[in-house]
């Protein structure tokens, strides 16, 4: 087996099936959407029916004289209030799968550059001929060897670490790739995935959940063409190729 064949099958493999997981939880979230508001505003209304049945809603007014005035109001808002409810659950939803998406591509990249730097080391030698080598190291080590050091450095060191459009741009500029047409209607998009990338770091580190809607269908296929893309490419640039016999073996160990 070559360098790296073993790798892709699991990068490959992993990355589909965790978005297929992802669409599944995603299917069924949406569709108890229904069912999970309706049950929301009926404890609500229960709360709320209780609060001013023992007074306490009442004693909550500056003119308690005018609760029946307040609970009327509050009984003729439940539509609103349903419609609010759940177009806040869809958009967290919707930002949900956008976090977890963004993690499962993040890794799949990062996968696809080892993938890449033990197929085919000499590809990384736009970022490794840059870094230093003492003479101590020039001593004891041959080119073989300090090139994959450097490679492993790079890698743990700094790409990890990197976002996940700093890791597209690495894959992108070791690939070469002369075409990026995915599929006849669609292209590799950056501008697209570092609003994605956006979004993510938002969602997270802005804690902004209910900002964010997206036609999830549409999202899935895009980000499974990308999946294909990044196969592809390795394959173009190493040689690597998917046998049957590892991606059965992936398919039922995960």
């Amino acid at each position: 087996m070559k360098a790296g064949e073993d790798k892709l099958h699991c990068v490959f493999l992993t990355t589909f099936k965790l978005l297929g997981n992802l669409s599944t939880f995603y299917s069924v979230a949406l569709n108890g959407l229904t069912y999970g508001t309706t049950k929301v505003i009926s404890e609500l209304e229960a709360t709320g029916e209780e609060l001013y049945m023992d007074g306490t809603l009442a004693n909550c007014l500056t003119n308690p004289e005018k609760v029946d005035d307040f609970y009327k109001i509050m009984q003729e808002q439940k539509q609103q209030i349903t419609k609010r409810i759940k177009q806040n659950a869809k958009r967290q939803l919707d930002a949900t799968a956008i976090v977890f998406a963004h993690s499962i591509l993040d890794t799949s990249v990062y996968g696809y550059l080892e993938i890449l730097s033990l197929a085919f080391p000499e590809s990384f030698r736009i970022y490794t001929d840059k870094k230093q080598v003492s003479l101590s190291d020039v001593e004891c080590s041959s080119y073989k060897q300090l090139h994959k050091q450097k490679i492993k450095d790079l890698m743990k060191g700094t790409i990890e670490r990197e976002s996940l459009i700093y890791k597209l741009d690495c894959f992108h500029k070791i690939t070469k790739p002369s075409d990026t047409q995915m599929n006849p209607s669609h292209k590799y998009e950056r501008k697209k995935l570092v609003k994605f990338d956006e979004a993510r770091h938002n969602i997270v580190h802005g804690n902004d959940w209910n900002s964010y809607t997206i036609d999830f269908a549409e999202e899935l296929s895009y980000w499974n063409l990308l999946n294909f893309y990044l196969l592809h490419l390795v394959i173009k640039k190493t040689g690597l190729k998917l046998s049957q016999e590892g991606g059965t073996k992936y398919l039922l160990g995960l």
